[in-house]
């Protein structure tokens, strides 16, 4: 392990323990969750106006999802063609790493979606619904809800483009860095989107940008030794 790399492992795994306790915090405490949800919900007709909006559920909700989901498809693609394609074939490994990373990520994400017993805003009492809001890691409550909204899936697909900053980081700095902040702005608009809408609180979604930086940089350091990087010219 080159210091180089070792500084950045040091700085990643620090960054994810400070994140991972200040998310942790808000999730239990919920204060600051309730606080933004309030600010897209109306008290008059007890429910999140903007969930019914076509627009937003189109632009906001399906647009943005397709548009990470072809980034993906297309990567993959590109990928499988780098085997013929001379022009490709110095993005190789980029390029594997990148699916690889996404997809992972994207999956952990969406199975513990499926298994959480945390309801979403428009499903709890204090927002029009009938379930208990109840702290991240506390005790279940009688009555939780349907659950399957904890992380943040959608926001999700955009924070997973962040996979090409670790695929790239060695090879071409600057356009990993692009990329970087090109997830993360991807990810806050698709997390605003969901959050007006009454589908997610805003620490299902920083949960979900953790988990996918967390996967990225698992798999990164893995890569590290199945896969070498070739260091920038």
């Amino acid at each position: 392990m080159n210091s180089s790399y070792a500084r950045f492992a040091t700085i990643n795994v620090i960054g994810l323990l400070l994140c991972g306790l200040l998310f942790t915090w808000i999730a239990r405490d919920g204060a600051l969750d309730f606080r933004l949800a309030h600010l897209f919900f109306d008290p008059s007709t007890h429910s999140f106006p903007l969930r019914v909006s076509d627009a937003l559920d189109f632009w906001g909700h399906t647009v943005l999802k397709l548009f990470t989901v072809w980034i993906l498809v297309i990567a993959g693609v590109a990928m499988v063609a780098s085997n013929w394609v001379e022009s490709l074939k110095p993005w190789r490994r980029a390029l594997f790493v990148f699916v690889v990373m996404a997809a992972c990520a994207a999956y952990l994400v969406q199975t513990l979606k499926g298994a959480s017993v945390h309801s979403c805003p428009w499903d709890i009492n204090t927002f029009g619904g009938s379930a208990q809001w109840f702290p991240l890691f506390g005790p279940i409550g009688a009555m939780s809800g349907p659950g399957l909204c904890w992380p943040g899936g959608h926001a999700s697909g955009g924070f997973a483009v962040m996979a090409g900053y670790f695929a790239l980081r060695d090879s071409k700095a600057k356009l990993a860095r692009l990329i970087l902040v090109f997830s993360l702005a991807i990810g806050a608009l698709m997390s605003v989107v969901q959050m007006a809408r009454g589908a997610h609180f805003l620490s299902h979604n920083l949960w979900s940008m953790w988990l996918v930086w967390a996967t990225c940089f698992v798999i990164d350091a893995l890569m590290r030794i199945i896969l070498p990087p070739r260091a920038a010219a």
